[in-house]
């Protein structure tokens, strides 16, 4: 027994011949017919009828052909109208379809197998903060960026937001470096704006950019920047005799580290000691700091390259030994 559709179709085919429509029969000839919903109720008279739903999908020239011409299209219609026509049942509509290329079907039966993009991952914080500070130091703002390039940075989504996600940042600066933005309010717009300008995305927008102090243990130094610094290097060892230390204030003063300056307290005294970076080719021999006041040192950055110059020297400071 022929399937229900395909003898509809049939019919259709053969009364478009009948009517002298051989180029539209070829057309439709390899078009895939099919039920597009389930049956609409009419009234039509005294009687009620079935007017079904039905799609025609097309391969693109038959498609062409057909959506160029409205007399071509109609005539196709009314054709499967006469071909459904019967007391009891009508044609509700005829639904032209393009087929897809390659999946042999209608995007009507195609589109829920297409799955929906992932959503972009949020970049990690420290790609955030990389992207801003180099934003700082295309700007001219050296300092601005590595202020940035010592933060952390905290991002939480903003709930009832609209149509775009929002996120609240907040940058974890250096206290020393909170402290110098506190008294230069323009370069503390620099960094918020270049952090805002780093995190918003196509599907994620900042809504606020705060900057707050890094977080320590209560009774602990303030951090000092990576392990390997001068700055944290001296402190650890100066910290390993029992002395508090810390960071007063930091610039930019070299590649290696230089321009921190340290407040160190040990046996009630107060000391000031200054990492200042040396530059490039310059003469330096082994003991190159020098004393400024009673109890103001300054150090060059590389007489503190390992624990052990680092432990040498916070011998030296705490025990009073000959720094000249």
């Amino acid at each position: 027994m022929i399937p229900a559709l395909t003898a509809l179709k049939a019919a259709a085919l053969a009364l478009l011949e009948a009517r002298g429509e051989r180029g539209l029969s070829a057309l439709v000839a390899g078009a895939e017919l099919a039920v597009a919903g389930p049956p609409q109720r009419w009234t039509m008279g005294s009687r009620e009828v079935s007017a079904s739903r039905l799609s025609l999908a097309v391969d693109a020239p038959a498609f062409a052909a057909l959506t160029a011409d409205a007399g071509r299209l109609a005539a196709v219609k009314e054709a499967f109208a006469s071909a459904v026509r019967t007391p009891e049942t009508e044609l509700a509509d005829l639904t032209l379809l393009l087929r897809l290329p390659g999946a042999g079907r209608g995007w009507n039966q195609v589109y829920r197998e297409a799955a929906l993009p992932a959503a972009p991952e949020r970049p990690h914080p420290d790609a955030v903060l990389g992207g801003a500070a180099a934003l700082l130091e295309a700007s001219g703002d050296p300092r601005g960026a590595a202020m940035l390039r010592r933060a952390r940075l905290e991002a939480a989504p903003v709930p009832g937001g609209g149509g775009v996600a929002l996120v609240r940042c907040v940058v974890r600066l250096d206290p020393a470096d909170r402290a110098a933005l506190d008294r230069d309010g323009e370069r503390a717009e620099r960094l918020q704006r270049a952090v805002r300008s780093a995190g918003t995305r196509a599907a994620e927008a900042v809504a606020s950019v705060e900057l707050a102090t890094a977080l320590h243990p209560l009774g602990g130094a303030p951090p000092l920047g990576p392990s390997g610094a001068p700055g944290a290097r001296l402190a650890r060892a100066l910290e390993a005799r029992g002395a508090v230390v810390v960071p007063v204030s930091r610039d930019e003063g070299g590649p290696d580290g230089g321009g921190v300056e340290l407040a160190v307290v040990a046996s009630g005294e107060l000391l000031r000691v200054r990492i200042a970076a040396v530059a490039p080719g310059s003469e330096r021999g082994r003991g190159s700091w020098k004393t400024e006041q009673i109890r103001s040192v300054t150090i060059e950055a590389q007489d503190v390259t390992t624990p052990e110059r680092a432990a040498e020297l916070a011998a030296l400071l705490l025990g009073g030994g000959d720094l000249a």
